[in-house]
């Protein structure tokens, strides 16, 4: 998939999927999903970011967030899933990703897309057959939305690469604000050692150091 162009980033929200690693359960009871919820809610208090809409299903999650820098929406996606990885794991005796991969996006930037993504989140539950009106779902907050938005079904949506640029961006600035000579950084192995696990700490992915460090994700993997 092509890279969103830098400059068309230019919104504060985002419509953000999270799902449970191999598609599985990972909200398995009603105690799980309320506690995921009161995560978020957490979250908000302590992020500048707005949650708009939300719905949790068993084995995904769909948030219509209000982010006024991409690096508060990073914070934010990282501190909740973080935070329930942990629960999870210890509530369940697990060890290793509680969620696939981090998290997919696309930026809403008009109007009619804002109202078109709290529709197509609503109606997850409507469509997986779950239950048969959007009103009967407990697990979203529509009821707080309904008078805003309409009954029309919406499509299923793709999820823009987004992304790759708003990391891209957070570990640039990063470098900057930290003034890291990313030329000679293979050099120093202990400062090497202090970024990765930095940006680790914020949820960068491999992929995304391996792109803007120019080192190749097996050798960063080396120095985690």
């Amino acid at each position: 998939m092509s890279r969103t162009p830098r400059e068309t980033i230019k919104t504060s929200f985002f419509h953000v999927m999270v799902q449970g690693i191999a598609k599985s359960y990972i909200f398995n009871k009603e105690c799980d999903i309320k506690y995921y919820i009161k995560i978020i809610k957490g979250a908000e208090k302590i992020h500048n970011t707005k949650v708009i809409a939300y719905c949790i299903m068993n084995n995904h999650a769909h948030l219509l967030l209000n982010a006024n820098t991409i690096q508060e929406l990073i914070k934010f996606m990282h501190r909740i899933n973080t935070q329930y990885a942990m629960y999870y794991n210890k509530k369940y005796n697990r060890v290793g990703y509680v969620f696939r991969d981090r998290y997919k996006s696309e930026g809403i930037y008009e109007e009619n897309q804002f109202y078109a993504c709290m529709n197509y989140i609503y109606n997850n539950p409507v469509k997986a057959g779950i239950c048969k009106t959007r009103e009967d779902y407990k697990f979203s907050n529509y009821l707080e939305n309904k008078k805003y938005i309409t009954n029309n079904i919406q499509e299923d949506r793709k999820f823009i690469d987004v992304d790759n640029e708003v990391n891209d961006e957070f570990v640039e600035r990063y470098i900057h604000e930290n003034n890291i000579d990313v030329e000679h950084l293979l050099k120093d192995k202990e400062k090497l050692k202090l970024v990765i696990n930095d940006l680790r700490r914020f949820n960068i992915s491999f992929r995304c150091m391996e792109r803007v460090l120019k080192i190749s994700r097996e050798t960063l993997r080396k120095y985690e």
